[in-house]
This record gives structure tokens, sequence and C-alpha cells, in this order.
């Protein structure tokens, strides 16, 4: 009978040295389209990070109750503004969501999306939230960045059988992921280069006016890129 270790190894090195059954993706895939052992999707796509600030600070100030609700309210509207722009939802991570698109359009849904998400934060969440918290002693205004980037990824299944999901790796989603935590910056959406230089007038001005600022910090992780920061928001 073989040790768990022994199990283990071998395991392992299934995964280490097995050859990788790759298909190129025009669309996203859903966990059982790739083959639990070796099977791969390479996709070229715009990664959308959503994610709501604060949510240890939420969670000390207010009962599990209402900041689970808080939470929620914003996972919804990211979600229904992801899939109103085409976007597929593939993972989530405690307050945070992931959209993938794809498609000649997808940097320009991509945005659209987060400008849609910061506009029903402000105008809907957080009037609606002035009302329900209007006789506690603590207030609570959401805040959020949305965090964008586009690139070729490869998508594998991770875990194991009955108990596995997607993983993208690739820049966009590793990017994408790291700009939605910036904290210290102006604006609640953050984009690279790789999606700025591809958008759409209606997305990159306004009139004269000028919807994104460039970033003086180009290192994000270990990657050096060019990044934009934008306040705006749009009704969807």
């Amino acid at each position: 009978m073989s040790t768990a270790i022994e199990e283990f190894e071998s395991k392992i090195v299934q995964i280490l040295y097995a050859d990788w059954d790759t298909q190129e993706a025009r669309v996203v895939p859903k966990t059982e389209d790739v083959k639990q052992y070796n099977g791969a999707k390479k996709l070229v796509a715009t990664y959308l990070y959503a994610d709501m600030a604060d949510s240890t600070l939420l969670m000390k100030r207010f009962e599990p109750e209402m900041a689970a609700r808080i939470i929620r309210a914003y996972l919804r509207i990211a979600v229904d503004c992801i899939r109103a722009k085409g976007g597929h939802i593939r993972s989530f991570d405690g307050d945070r969501v992931m959209g993938i698109f794809v498609g000649d359009q997808r940097r320009d849904d991509a945005v659209d999306a987060a400008f849609n998400i910061s506009w029903v934060v402000k105008e809907t969440l957080n009037s609606k939230l002035d009302t329900k918290l209007w006789d506690s002693q603590e207030k609570w205004k959401v805040s959020h960045r949305v965090g964008i980037d586009d690139s070729e990824t490869f998508i594998v299944r991770g875990g194991a059988r009955n108990n596995s999901d997607l993983v993208s790796i690739g820049d966009a989603p590793n990017i994408a992921a790291k700009l939605s935590g910036i904290r210290d910056n102006p604006g609640s959406i953050t984009i690279t280069s790789r999606v700025y230089d591809y958008l759409s007038e209606r997305n990159l001005k306004y009139g004269e006016e000028l919807m994104w600022v460039k970033r003086t910090d180009s290192v994000v992780g270990p990657h050096s890129v060019r990044t934009y920061n934008s306040s705006w928001m749009r009704w969807p």
C-alpha cells in the first residue's frame, strides 16, 4: 500500500511532466471545457477585476449580517454590469470579482462595465446606505477600484476532480488584479496602455475633456507598464 507521500509524489510528477493538450480559444471557457488532467486553452482577452475597498474595516464596524449585505450588494452590481457588457464571470475572491471579455470590442466593453459599476455604486448603493444606516452611529460609504488589462492568457484547471476551477495565467489577470488593489490614487478605475491605446473616442474623451490621467508610477508588481486612472462614470 502506497503512503500518502508516495501518492503526492506520483501526482506531482504527473502534473510537472505531462504534455499539455492546448487549444486556441475564441470564447471564454467554462470549467468543464478544459480537461482536468492536462487540458489548457489559449485566449486573448481583457481581464477586469472589481474590488471593494476596506472590507476588513467594514466587518469591524458593523455586525456580520450588515457587512455581508453591503459586500453582496457590491458584488451584485459588479456582476450585473460586467454581464450586461458581454463579460463572463469566472472568479470570486471575498469582495472581489473577475470578469473576462473577448472579441474585437473587448477593451471598450470592459471600460463600459467599469464606468457603469462606478455610477451604480455612487448613485444607487451609497445613496441607499445613507438611508439604511441613518440611525447607526457608524456611517459607511462604499469605495472601490476596477483594474483592467489585456493579453494572451493560458487557462488551465486547478485543484482536483470535483473540486477544481479555472486558473488564468498571464499578464492581464495578474496586472488587473493588482491594479484593483490601488488605494492611494484618485479615481476608481485604472487601466494599462494595452487597454487605453485601443479605446474608442467615446471612452477617451467627453467633448474636449479627457477621461484619463496618466499615472506617474509604472511599476505593477514585477511588471513595468503605462497605466491610467479615471474618475469617470456612466449611467448603465
